[in-house]
C-alpha cells in the first residue's frame, strides 16, 4: 500500500470501527431514531458546501424519486436498524454482524446479476458466514438486536446494488451527501413525534457530534480518497478490519465481555465474507455461467461492494 494509501486505510479503518461504540454511548440519553436523525443532519450538514459544486442540485431536482428510494434502503433503515439493535446487542457484536453484507451481496447477486461463474470458495464462505451468524446469535444478550443487525447488513447490500444500478454516473460523494440530506428531515420529524425528550449530557452530545461529522461525513470522504488512491479492491479489506476495530474499542472502552463463542463466531463470519467477497479467476471468468454483480467489493461502512463510479465500504457506514 502507498504512503498516501496507508494512512487512509488506518483512518477510514478507524472512523468505520467506531460508530458501533459511539451508538452505545449515544442510546445513553436518545432514543435509536434520534441518533440516527442527529447522525445524519450532522453529516449531510458537512459533505452538502461540497456536494453542492459537484452537481447535487440538479440530482435532487432530477432523480428524487430514486434517490428518496436510496435514502430509505442505505441511511434510514439499516441507521435505524442498527441502533434499536444496539439496545440489546454489544458494539462489538453489532460490527461483526454488519460484517456479513457480502454474504447478503452473494446471495442477492444471483437475483439480479448478471449469470456468471462464481468464484471459487464463495458458497463455503456464505456457509461459513450463516455458521458464524448462527454461533453469535447465542451469544448471551444477542437474540432479536442480533437479526435487526444482521437486517441492516441485508440493507446495505440492497442500497449497494441500487446504487451500482441507478446512479453510475454521479459522483459518489454527491449521491452520499444527497441520500444524508433526503433522509434527514424525515428522520428527524420522527424522532421528535414519537420519541421522548432526550437527555443530553456532554458524553451523549460528543458521540452525537462524532458519528455525524467523523464516522458519516469523514468516513465517506476518507473512503472515497481510499478508492481513489488504492482502487477497490484493496479498499474493500477495510470490511475485514473495521469489525476487529469495532470488537476493540468495546472492550477497551465499554468493557465488552468477550467470550470464546464470540472469537469463533467473528472468525467464521470474517472468514466466510472473505471468500464470498472474491472475485473469479481470469481463468474461470473466460468461462461464464453464474455470479453476482460485484459490487464487490463494497458498501457505507462495510465492504463487499464497490460498484464502478460509486464505491462506498461495506457502512458501514455503519
Amino acid at each position: 500500500m502507498s504512503r498516501r494509501g496507508l494512512p487512509l486505510f488506518i483512518t477510514v479503518s478507524v472512523l468505520w470501527g467506531v460508530p458501533y461504540l459511539l451508538i452505545s454511548v449515544a442510546l445513553e440519553g436518545l432514543g435509536p431514531v434520534g441518533v440516527v436523525a442527529g447522525r445524519v443532519a450532522l453529516g449531510a450538514l458537512v459533505l452538502l458546501p461540497v456536494a453542492w459544486r459537484r452537481g447535487l442540485p440538479r440530482l435532487l431536482r432530477e432523480r428524487w424519486r430514486p434517490l428518496l428510494l436510496l435514502a430509505v434502503v442505505e441511511v434510514a433503515a439499516p441507521f435505524t436498524l442498527i441502533a434499536v439493535g444496539e439496545r440489546t446487542v454489544s458494539s462489538g457484536l453489532a460490527g461483526v454482524l454488519i460484517a456479513t453484507e457480502p454474504l447478503f451481496i452473494l446471495a442477492l447477486g444471483l437475483l439480479w446479476g448478471k449469470r456468471e461463474r462464481l468464484a471459487r470458495g464463495a458458497w463455503a464462505g456464505a456457509a461459513l458466514g450463516f455458521l458464524g451468524v448462527v454461533v453469535l446469535l447465542g451469544v448471551a444478550g444477542a437474540g432479536k438486536g442480533a437479526v435487526l443487525v444482521s437486517a441492516a447488513a441485508a440493507c446495505y447490500a440492497v442500497g449497494a446494488l441500487l446504487m451500482h444500478r441507478l446512479f453510475r454516473d454521479v459522483p459518489p460523494l454527491t449521491v452520499t451527501a444527497g441520500m444524508l440530506a433526503t433522509a434527514s428531515v424525515p428522520l428527524l420529524a420522527v424522532a421528535a413525534a414519537t420519541e421522548p425528550a432526550p437527555q443530553v449530557t456532554a458524553r451523549v452530545l460528543l458521540a452525537v457530534i462524532g458519528l455525524g461529522t467523523a464516522c458519516t461525513a469523514g468516513g465517506f470522504t476518507a473512503f472515497f480518497a481510499l478508492v481513489s488512491a488504492e482502487g477497490p479492491a484493496r479498499a474493500a479489506f477495510i470490511t475485514y478490519v473495521a469489525p476487529v476495530v469495532a470488537v476493540s474499542a468495546g472492550v477497551l472502552v465499554l468493557s465488552e465481555p468477550v467470550t470464546a463463542r464470540t472469537v469463533v463466531g467473528t472468525l467464521l463470519v470474517l472468514a466466510g465474507a472473505g471468500l464470498a467477497a472474491r472475485r473469479p479467476s481470469a481463468t474461470s471468468t473466460a468461462r461464464l455461467t453464474m455470479s453476482p454483480p460485484s459490487a464487490t467489493p463494497a458498501g457505507v461502512c462495510g465492504g463487499s461492494r464497490l460498484p464502478s463510479g460509486t464505491e462506498r465500504n461495506e457502512k458501514g457506514a455503519p
